[in-house]
């Protein structure tokens, strides 16, 4: 492996690849392979590092994202189904299995919605609430970890073409 100056490898997987690729068929643009195929191995990764501290605490990330979602919008933490499977960008399938497993566990409960009686809203138990508290921290610790390589202002400029490409494909849902 060769090694930068700052004794950093030069190359990476995504690299190696697109070698292999310009070897055997050089008429090949392989560049949409430099940002895709980073994209995904990155976010198996990042996958893994969540699911590490979020197994501690008998959780999932799907059912993190669901708990600190009723968490950020504030008291009285209540939620459709809809809403959050929308704004999870999960299946109502999925997320109907997800919010059985949190009631089960004591983490939210259903409650009637007052705006239309025919439905009922999730809302954050205190064991919920109290749950997410905890776990957030931890879990923002973890994030700031799997950043440190970046500085902060390579960070900012990530974030930045990452949020452009996101407004794109986000402009694209019906």
């Amino acid at each position: 492996m060769q090694l930068s100056q700052t004794g950093e490898p030069e190359h990476d997987h995504v690299d190696r690849v697109r070698q292999l690729w310009e070897k055997e068929a050089p008429e090949l643009d392989t560049s949409p392979i430099a940002v895709i195929a980073r994209l995904g191995r990155a976010h198996a990764y990042v996958d893994r590092a969540l699911h590490a501290v979020f197994a501690q605490y008998g959780l999932t990330r799907q059912s993190f994202d669901v708990l600190a979602s009723l968490r950020r919008i504030g008291t009285p933490y209540q939620l459709t189904p809809t809403e959050l499977y929308r704004a999870l960008m999960r299946t109502s399938g999925a997320i109907t299995h997800t919010l059985h497993q949190l009631e089960y566990a004591g983490l939210i409960e259903r409650v009637p919605n007052e705006n239309d009686g025919r439905s009922l809203l999730v809302a954050l138990t205190p064991a919920g609430v109290a749950l997410v508290d905890r776990v957030g921290r931890e879990h923002l610790a973890n994030e700031r970890g799997m950043l440190a390589p970046l500085t902060p202002e390579e960070q900012a400029t990530l974030a930045a073409l990452l949020r452009r490409l996101l407004i794109a494909f986000e402009g694209e849902q019906p």
